[in-house]
């Protein structure tokens, strides 16, 4: 998720006069209609103004991982399938997520390690740097690093089985996703334009719904790639949501688009790394 490089996701619609939330099934799936929208590349035809503020549609989130996780991974092993190796492999998983995305939450990442990088910065200064359309050493950094921890463990995981590694990739993008919620729910806007402003508060009970989905969704893969996975992967990546509060709360002042970016990559790759190690001490 991003505010910078010419990048707006401020959407009209999104505004604190608009307090509905879906009630039926029908809502749901438009709400995950408009979350798919929002968060993707993919030409889902969606018009006119959201219905539904992203505080009100949290559980939807998880379940748009789901399907990105699901299309990366089919990906993996179809190239797997012709002849790839687990290296190339797991790149063309990673590419297939970010060309859904847009890269949208690796964008985000790397212009908060260029925020954070700073010493001694005040929270207007680090703001600033956030909406800075260049990118500079941390941030190439960040994304250097994260790319090639994911795609490491991918294929460490795709050298074992394929299998392992497409469910292991759907479950880290389900958690990554459903992480997004706690800073959401923890915090308060960094300030009053950009996707943050929009977002609106959402219900404690539905940052818990978003949490639990992303949680059971992920369990549900994991049991059958190491049990030991299947609870410490949710465990590291809401361990991770955790850690950024105190540190947006600190640095920003809040949190803002390019911050549930690098939260939804740095829990992704917490899964990742995880998994990868729990398989690899079976």
């Amino acid at each position: 998720m991003s505010e910078g490089r010419g990048l707006s996701y401020n959407h009209p619609g999104m505004t604190s006069e608009n307090p509905e939330r879906p009630g039926n099934p029908e809502e749901w799936l438009a709400a995950l209609g408009e979350t798919a929208t929002f968060f993707t590349r993919l030409p889902f035809n969606f018009s006119g103004a959201p219905r539904f503020r992203l505080a009100e549609r949290l559980p939807t989130l998880p379940v748009l991982g789901l399907a990105i996780g699901l299309a990366a991974g089919i990906d993996l092993a179809i190239a797997h399938w012709l002849g790839a190796g687990p290296i190339l492999a797991a790149f063309v998983g990673l590419l297939t997520a970010l060309v859904i995305s847009g890269a949208l939450h690796e964008d985000g990442l790397a212009d908060t390690a260029d925020a954070l990088g700073p010493s001694g910065a005040s929270i207007e200064r680090r703001l600033e740097i956030l909406r800075d359309s260049r990118i500079g050493t941390f941030g190439a950094l960040a994304l250097i690093f994260s790319v090639g921890v994911r795609v490491a463990a991918l294929s460490q995981l795709a050298a074992r089985d394929v299998g392992i590694a497409l469910l292991s990739l759907v479950a880290a993008h389900v958690l990554s996703r459903a992480a997004i919620a706690w800073p959401i729910g923890a915090l308060a806007p960094a300030r009053s334009d950009g996707l943050g402003a929009g977002t609106g508060q959402p219900a404690t009970h539905d940052v818990g719904i978003t949490l639990a989905i992303g949680g059971g969704i992920a369990l549900l893969m994991l049991l059958g790639v190491s049990p030991m996975s299947a609870v410490l992967a949710p465990a590291a990546v809401f361990a991770v949501a955790w850690g950024v509060v105190p540190l947006a709360r600190e640095r920003f002042g809040g949190y803002t688009g390019d911050v549930l970016g690098a939260t939804q990559q740095l829990a992704e790759i917490a899964a990742l790394l995880v998994v990868a190690m729990c398989v690899g001490w079976r």
